[in-house]
């Protein structure tokens, strides 16, 4: 079935919306907290950058807890926060209650959810209304438990549309839940760094983004020399990296039993992990079981992330399952070639050997297989990165996700009040 998608330009998305007293429509984000997570940033990145001279736009949180937050303190000084501890107790009605009332008292016309606990206050609060919900999904899986699995489907059945950020996702939440495919809508991650190449692309079959590539070689070599000097390791390293919290969805288990097969034929291997989370002392430990401390490094959070992926020779994504993964672009966007498993919208951005390489999630033989092929061909590894290079810059670019989150404003207050 094929992707709704939404016109790249506002200029395609046909007349300008405003409300019939020529007021600028309102809409209000409703965001979880602000702590690192690819769901985060991409909400931050779209508060930064939505035409506010087209939209009234508004941030409302669970909570303001988090350092991304920094991020739109100073375009939105006025955040309306709903803590919540749980579903099943006064203070959640008590919240319903506020957020309502403030959807009423300020006439907000959408209210664009970014995570499952703001969507099901949102919609929720915003039942008969003329307030209108965006709900995002992100993931393909939030965990196991039914009370999850039942609410997102609740949630996506009340919700006036679906924002995911991948095919897969459409396609799971098409054959799980009760909606029609009109409401289910696609709009691909944005990454801040890339340059947008619709223009360029619309006009010419070769791509500016060609003439950043000495650029990419760079910020490669500068991020490298960082990295071997604060790891302490010889500058004849090959260093692969991986950026993940460190929680059993990510796979890291896996990487790191690879990782052992690698070194008996690659001893000059190093992994490092950016990360955090519950698993990192029994990572630790399994490192130090098989031998291989000394080869893998645990570096925790790191605020410079982006910057250190373009110092890796290659990155991993090992996870057993995942939406877009944001790391997986910012390292395609680094130049640095990836293996990553084959998962939820992993294969609409990478495809094997030729933007990338991917393996079957929980293999540990293929894993190692292909990190061995991989690292023993220098020119193949240039070559998968820059051809990955070029795809996120024609596919990737943030006016692009903008456009079409607005393109799709547009379409909900052209419909007014009717609900799909």
């Amino acid at each position: 079935m094929p992707s709704m998608s939404f016109p790249i330009s506002s200029e395609a998305s046909g007349t300008f919306v405003t409300s019939v007293t020529g007021r600028r429509p309102k809409v209000l984000h409703l965001i979880n907290h602000f702590q690192l997570g690819g769901t985060e940033r991409q909400a931050v990145l779209l508060l930064q950058h939505l035409d506010r001279n087209r939209y009234d736009v508004c941030l409302a949180a669970l909570s303001t807890a988090g350092p991304l937050f920094e991020g739109v303190a100073r375009i939105y000084p006025d955040v309306e926060e709903y803590p919540l501890t749980s579903f099943y107790n006064y203070n959640a009605l008590k919240q319903v209650i506020r957020l309502r009332r403030f959807l009423r008292k300020n006439d907000i016309r959408i209210v664009h959810t970014h995570e499952f606990w703001s969507g099901v206050l949102a919609v929720i609060a915003a039942r008969f209304t003329d307030t209108q919900v965006i709900a995002s999904q992100r993931h393909l899986r939030m965990s196991d438990r039914l009370a999850h699995l039942w609410g997102r489907r609740v949630l996506n059945a009340v919700a006036d549309r679906i924002l995911v950020n991948a095919d897969a996702i459409r396609k799971q939440i098409l054959e799980t839940s009760w909606v029609t495919p009109t409401k289910v809508v696609v709009v691909r991650n944005g990454l801040a760094h890339v340059q947008d190449e619709t223009r360029e692309a619309a006009s010419s079959s070769s791509i500016a983004c060609d003439e950043g590539e000495q650029g990419v070689r760079l910020r490669h070599r500068s991020a490298r020399t960082a990295l071997i000097n604060a790891l302490g390791i010889s500058d004849t390293s090959i260093i692969v990296g991986t950026v993940a919290n460190l929680r059993p969805v990510k796979g890291h288990r896996y990487l790191i039993d690879a990782a052992a097969h690698v070194l008996q034929a690659c001893p000059n291997v190093h992994f490092v992990f950016i990360g955090e989370g519950e698993l990192r002392n029994a990572l630790e430990g399994q490192a130090k079981d098989l031998g291989i401390a000394d080869h893998v490094h645990f570096i925790g959070h790191r605020e410079d992330a982006r910057f250190l992926t373009s110092g890796f020779d290659l990155a991993v994504l090992a996870s057993l399952h995942e939406g877009m993964p944001n790391t997986v672009l910012e390292a395609m966007a680094a130049g640095v070639p990836v293996v990553a498993t084959a998962v939820g919208g992993v294969t609409e951005i990478i495809v094997d050997k030729e933007t990338g390489f991917l393996v079957p999630p929980g293999d540990t033989a293929a894993m190692a297989h292909c990190l061995r092929y991989v690292l023993g061909q220098d020119h193949l590894r240039m070559a998968i990165g820059m051809s990955g290079y070029r795809f996120v810059c024609r596919t990737f670019g943030v006016e692009r996700m903008v456009s079409s989150v607005q393109s799709l404003y547009d379409e909900l207050l052209n419909v007014g009040g009717h609900r799909s």
